[in-house]
């Protein structure tokens, strides 16, 4: 019976296979058996004497910058105010009251043992 599809080009030879395995080697090594046995020297420290001017030269690692974004709006206008369900949810949780409503529609509350009281509609 004949083919109903083309036959795919030829293989492939077993040279570009073994390429394909070479480039897959993994590189780098150890480290310490290809370091040469030659200990380096120590550095020599070399006490600097602070100027009158500004702070000291830094003498390693990077600085510390100041962090800009959510902290430095928290630092300047505080804390956002509360929505109005949940001034009237805490409200009912201080109090310990089992329901409580807001905006027409009732919240029931069940006992947990870490947060007091948990709301969910009735």
């Amino acid at each position: 019976m004949a083919r109903r599809t083309a036959r795919k080009s030829r293989r492939k030879s077993r040279k570009s296979k073994r390429r394909g395995r070479r480039s897959r080697r993994q590189r780098g090594g150890n480290v310490a058996a290809t370091a040469s046995p030659v200990e380096p020297e120590p550095e020599k420290v070399v006490e600097e004497v602070p100027t009158e001017e500004g702070p000291p030269p830094q003498t390693g690692g990077k600085r510390k910058r100041k962090r800009k974004g959510k902290t430095a709006k928290k630092q300047k206008g505080g804390k956002r105010k509360l929505n109005a369900f949940f001034k009237a949810m805490l409200a009912a949780k201080k109090s310990k009251a089992k329901s409580f409503k807001y905006k027409g529609k009732t919240y029931k509350g069940r006992k947990h043992h870490r947060l007091g009281f948990i709301y969910s509609k009735a």
